[in-house]
């Protein structure tokens, strides 16, 4: 029997991670800026009062969120803050509902011919707060927390001066 070595991710904070596992649902919807500290503060109260229903639930019920939304975070969220290889970030903005389809097609085409980044884009586009960016590049990418937002990612682009 053989075993592969293990080679960490020089960008893995595991102290992050563990703290990221061991966040509620909620606290993870407002550090996201999906939801505010009064809208949790409230499906906490109704949660009282109906415990058989999750938080979850209760955020999708008053339509502050989408189900696969809350799936995503209390499924997916800290397997994909652990993985080494990621996908894409409009990836997991698609798995997490906060993107659609359409949304993201509009991104891509704005990102072909601008060369501007995605996320970027998706803020000035109106589809994403730039805290909700934030959040997921922190968690993500914090490798490219401080590139430029208007990095031309198409170098083979002719410069605008000529």
């Amino acid at each position: 029997m053989t075993f592969d070595r293990f080679t960490p991710n020089p960008h893995f904070d595991l102290s992050s991670f563990l703290s990221t596992k061991k966040k509620a649902l909620g606290t993870i919807l407002q550090e996201a800026d999906l939801v505010s500290a009064y809208q949790i503060q409230s499906a906490l109260q109704e949660q009282v009062a109906h415990p058989n229903l999750r938080i979850g639930e209760i955020l999708v019920q008053r339509d502050l969120i989408k189900p696969e939304t809350a799936d995503f975070f209390v499924q997916d969220w800290s397997n994909v803050v652990m993985q080494p290889n990621k996908n894409a970030l409009g990836y997991y903005l698609r798995q997490a509902a906060i993107l659609n389809s359409g949304q993201i097609e509009v991104i891509l085409a704005v990102q072909r011919d601008s060369g501007i980044r995605f996320g970027t884009i998706a803020v000035f586009q109106g589809f994403l707060k730039s805290t909700t960016l934030d959040f997921f590049l922190t968690n993500l990418f914090p490798e490219e927390l401080h590139v430029s937002p208007f990095i031309n990612m198409n170098s083979r682009r002719k410069p605008l001066s000529d």
